[in-house]
């Protein structure tokens, strides 16, 4: 049994909190820093990358990075994310402290944005409604590390149309946030630099000093990251074996039938194979990398154009990665697909690993390909969310209050005489002697359809003359599974928990950081 964290994390069920200030930390402080007691990070240097070890490069890049150990690593894409994400860089500086070492925040700037709006809740007279405000000039088609830049003034308007719909912008974080973009000399700042800077001051208020920013456009650039790509070029049929195999086996042991899930297979065509790396070309959206196997070289693809060609000779050598390869000085980039990214931060640069639920669970894969590639564990995982919710007004409509109210509502249709007063004597007596007839007729007669149907429709007749004995009782009753169900979806936007975390007040939030923190005690 393997002795990693994720071990922990994979036999204990993953729920998102409910409650407003819940936290999820799996797996207890206590496991986790066991397993990292028990994680031998020696075993990297038996690994062979090249013609040297995983041992000697990871080393070498984290003393680039100038990173104090042990260092605990978390990170997203550079999105409005919402208070369960930002509970993951609170875990990681409150866990960095204890260990004495470093908290370290790794910016996906090489992903695509998923949303090109964020969404406010709005409190209007009719209730609360959710409004989308349009990101400025965001491209979904490109990563944001290549994002163009905008002119402060729209990032000025951006966030004052936030605030002139935002009730609660007082109170919350997003001035700080607001003003730490906005902050800068440029007249068209870049969307990371910004973005930065807002996330370094948020949590420089709520007294998180210190978490170091890396970007994966700038770790792609290290000696590190081009020897694990080329060891994947030049082992390339086991790579994919291998991701393919931990692919199967998630999907068998999730029992998981829809197609792409946790993620595609690699595609084999012959000597052509897909590998899990994205290519960046100038001004393009991302596309996939494809490399066809020759004697001495390995020609680069994406799905619609060759990129290059690489010596086989040339790659072996972790001294010839060093400085950029050829097709990086053309304005061809690669990057790492989510599994692989997260192999390369627990393989090349973290002592503990901090992910979200979603992230946690799909690590299942990547740790069952990283033990079957290079037959060891990668470093320790834990896993951490929180809900917070907006203090929005809410009714406290509970789905068994719609449930009995529809319930309800059904019984005055197919039983009006318990709910209608002063219905005509006869109307019920007609009404009974149905039910008598249709029950002889289900113990006497149950093949007579004919004579059932007929009953059955002369019994519903009589309930539509009850019912208009008092017409307004099922408008009334209609009125009220209306109302439920619309107060029902009011608390839905109320009690959505992916708002962005700097909506909240920093009182809130405050409160947040201190029950993250006595979950890692």
């Amino acid at each position: 049994m393997p002795l990693s964290a994720a071990r922990t994390v994979r036999d204990q069920r993953l729920l998102t909190p409910a409650e407003h200030l819940g936290v999820l930390v799996v797996p207890p402080v206590a496991s986790l820093r066991d397993s990292l007691k028990r994680w031998t990070k020696g075993t990297f240097e038996g690994v062979r990358i090249l013609d040297t070890t995983l041992g000697l490069l990871r080393a070498e890049l984290r003393e680039q990075l100038e990173l104090n150990t042990p260092v605990v690593v978390t990170g997203h894409q550079p999105e409005f994310i919402h208070a369960g994400v930002f509970a993951k860089s609170v875990a990681a500086h409150a866990l960095a402290e204890q260990l004495g070492g470093q908290a370290v925040y790794v910016t996906v700037d090489s992903d695509v944005p998923k949303r090109a709006q964020i969404t406010i809740p709005q409190s209007t007279a009719a209730g609360l409604r959710r409004v989308e405000i349009a990101i400025p000039a965001t491209d979904r088609r490109l990563p944001y590390e290549l994002q163009p830049r905008l002119p402060r003034a729209d990032w000025l308007q951006f966030f004052a149309n936030i605030g002139a719909i935002y009730e609660l912008r007082d109170e919350a974080l997003l001035g700080t946030w607001a003003r730490a973009w906005l902050t800068t000399t440029e007249a068209s700042p870049a969307y990371c630099d910004a973005y930065e800077r807002a996330r370094a001051a948020c949590e420089a208020a709520l007294g998180l000093d210190g978490i170091r920013e890396l970007r994966i456009s700038r770790l792609c650039a290290s000696r590190a990251f081009r020897c694990f790509v080329a060891h994947c070029l030049l082992n390339a049929p086991r790579v994919v074996v291998d991701y393919n195999a931990a692919q199967a086996a998630y999907r068998q042991r999730h029992r998981i039938r829809a197609p792409g899930r946790p993620v595609p297979r690699l595609i084999v065509d012959g000597d052509t194979l897909e590998l899990p790396f994205w290519v960046l070309g100038p001004e393009e959206p991302r596309r996939r990398l494809f490399i066809t196997l020759q004697d001495d070289t390995i020609e680069l693809s994406t799905d619609n154009r060759r990129i290059g060609i690489v010596e086989r000779r040339d790659l072996g050598k972790a001294a010839a990665h060093a400085d950029p390869w050829p097709l990086e000085a053309e304005g061809w980039q690669l990057r790492p697909r989510a599994l692989m990214l997260s192999a390369f931060a627990r393989l090349f640069l973290a002592d503990v690993f901090i992910h979200g639920i979603g992230g946690a669970q799909y690590d299942e894969m990547m740790e069952d390909f990283v033990r079957s590639s290079l037959g060891i564990e990668p470093a320790p995982l834990g896993c951490v969310s929180a809900t917070l919710h907006l203090p929005l007004r809410r009714e406290g409509v509970r789905r068994a209050d719609i449930a009995a109210a529809r319930q309800r509502r059904r019984d005055l249709r197919y039983n009006p005489h318990r709910h209608l007063r002063n219905v005509p004597e006869q109307l019920l007596r007609r009404r009974e002697e149905l039910i008598r007839r249709s029950d002889e007729l289900r113990a006497d007669q149950p093949g007579d359809h004919v004579q059932r149907s007929v009953t059955f429709r002369e019994m519903r007749r009589v309930n539509e003359q009850i019912l208009k004995t008092d017409p307004w009782r099922m408008a009334e009753y209609d009125q009220r599974v209306r109302a439920l169900e619309t107060q029902w979806s009011l608390d839905r936007i109320a009690l959505d928990r992916e708002y962005f975390f700097a909506l909240h007040a920093v009182g809130t939030l405050e409160e947040l950081t201190q029950r993250v923190r006595a979950k890692l005690r």
